[in-house]
């Protein structure tokens, strides 16, 4: 087994408020990322906060958000089901404030079997790219 490590970043011509708003409603994310979710539910019982979003090629993620942080922008989920073969799956997204616009990393922890890990390295550094891409372009619509 490996543990791999993968960190995507952007710069978003738009407020980090405005970005931060987008990534902390938890819903939505089909809206800012339709490339790779086409719809999510969200479960809140107390602080146990768990999302299922339907990927478009019709898999599934079942994640719990472990921290939403407003005062450092910091959004940390973990995925406990999906479709990939990894194990261990916890995302960050990180917003940051740069005067006038906003950098964004989105960044994941996980664990795969040695012949597995760099496919799925490579694999996720694409599917954040891309998803940073399609933030950026919904942030600043």
């Amino acid at each position: 087994m490996k543990h791999c490590h993968v960190t995507q970043t952007r710069t978003i011509m738009a407020p980090p408020d405005q970005v931060w708003a987008i990534i902390n409603q938890i819903t939505g994310m089909e809206d800012w990322y339709p490339g790779l979710i086409k719809s999510s539910h969200v479960d809140q019982d107390g602080d146990d906060i768990r999302r299922t979003c339907l990927m478009t090629n019709g898999g599934q993620l079942d994640e719990r958000i472990l921290l939403r942080d407003a005062k450092t922008r910091t959004f940390t989920y973990a995925i406990d089901r999906h479709p990939l073969p990894a194990m261990n799956v916890v995302g960050t997204f990180r917003v940051d404030d740069l005067k006038d616009r906003t950098g964004v990393s989105w960044s994941a922890q996980f664990t795969a079997k040695d012949e597995d890990a760099d496919t799925m390295t490579q694999t996720v550094n694409q599917m954040y790219a891309a998803g940073l891409e399609s933030l950026a372009t919904f942030a600043t619509k």
